[in-house]
């Protein structure tokens, strides 16, 4: 018995690599099936564990963006974004394409640009075959067990399922593969027009939720970077390509505004008066370049040192970093004076950097 079950077992593994290595075209046909079948069952498990969200808003909402990011991917899958029912922020890839977020996570992120940037990391995990590889690092996902799942119905596989799935849902990828995931993440992202900075930013805020939470072993997962290291590394990445690392756009803060009240322009950021110029002559065009000066300079990194007055061709003149933001020699009568324009901007700046406090800015 002994010798038929290791025959049947050799034949088993030989079948299983000629399918692997056999043409490119045949091969990649037959292991996509296999991916897909593989993903249906674990998805059955997850779906048990989390009921899926059928709201036509939401659903559509990372639909869009999903497709946004779809055309930079190296397989053509159909990619697929699911959304479930889970108050705590996660997402994770299976095979075949899938990609699984909690509502907890769509209401986590600040803006498009950091679901995005979610959605693109789990794309390159799902679409470079991750799960399956961390699955096989683990040595519970050998190709004979791959062949039992399908040629089962998934049935007597249960640790094998539970193993991928939980790779999966814990995002349990080691430093290479996670590596990999953020520098090829932030290519779609750029590509597709949404901001880097938006990896950086939802990282930063769950690096803050995860220290709330007390220390798990990480066990066979200790290879897995900490969520402190993937946010530098996303900073590194960023600036070794040249990128502007400008957080107030993927956080939606520091947004400047200008509006007319009865008989004043007015200047805001975020919806606070920073300053106040009487409706006369030039006062709009004085507000407009202040206004798009600041949006330009102005930014969440930002050192308060750079909020200055000083000189500047003989003119005295707020600056913002290499920016003039406005100079004496304009305001109008009535108007705030340079210094008190400049504590408003020092303040507005401390207050978004408190709704964001976890990032360092002064790298």
């Amino acid at each position: 018995m002994r010798t038929r079950i290791t025959a049947i077992g050799y034949v088993l593994a030989l079948t299983i690599f000629i399918l692997f290595s056999s043409s490119l075209c045949e091969a990649g046909t037959d292991e996509l099936d296999r991916e897909i079948k593989l993903a249906d069952k674990v998805s059955e498990q997850v779906e048990k564990q989390w009921d899926r969200v059928t709201d036509p808003v939401r659903v559509a909402r990372v639909t869009l963006l999903l497709s946004r990011l779809t055309p930079f991917t190296e397989r053509d899958l159909s990619y697929e974004v699911r959304l479930v029912e889970e108050k705590r922020p996660n997402a994770f890839a299976l095979p075949g394409g899938r990609i699984y977020m909690t509502t907890g996570m769509l209401e986590f992120c600040r803006s498009d640009d950091e679901i995005a940037s979610i959605l693109a990391h789990e794309l390159v995990h799902t679409d470079r075959k991750h799960g399956m590889i961390q699955s096989s690092r683990n040595q519970r996902l050998t190709l004979g067990a791959l062949a039992v799942i399908i040629a089962t119905g998934g049935s007597g596989a249960a640790p094998i399922l539970a193993n991928l799935a939980q790779v999966a849902i814990m995002n349990s990828y080691s430093k290479d593969l996670e590596r990999e995931a953020d520098t090829e993440g932030l290519n779609i992202l750029s590509q597709s027009g949404y901001e880097p900075a938006g990896a950086v930013t939802v990282m930063e805020r769950l690096q803050e939720e995860e220290m709330k939470r007390p220390y798990v072993d990480p066990g066979i997962y200790a290879d897995h970077p900490k969520t402190k290291d993937r946010v530098r590394s996303l900073e590194d990445i960023i600036r070794e390509k040249g990128w502007p690392l400008e957080r107030k756009k993927a956080l939606r803060l520091l947004r400047v505004q200008t509006s007319e009240e009865g008989g004043s322009i007015l200047l805001s950021i975020d919806g606070k008066l920073l300053w106040r110029a009487p409706k006369v002559e030039g006062a709009i065009e004085l507000m407009n370049k202040a206004a798009g000066s600041l949006d330009k300079y102005l930014q969440m990194e930002t050192s308060p040192y750079d909020i200055s007055i000083q000189e500047t061709h003989g003119q005295k003149a707020l600056r913002v970093g290499l920016g003039v933001i406005a100079y004496q020699k304009d305001l109008l009568p009535g108007m705030p004076s340079l210094e008190e324009f400049r504590e408003n901007i020092l303040l507005s700046l401390n207050r978004a950097r408190m709704i964001h406090p976890v990032a360092d800015y002064n790298r």
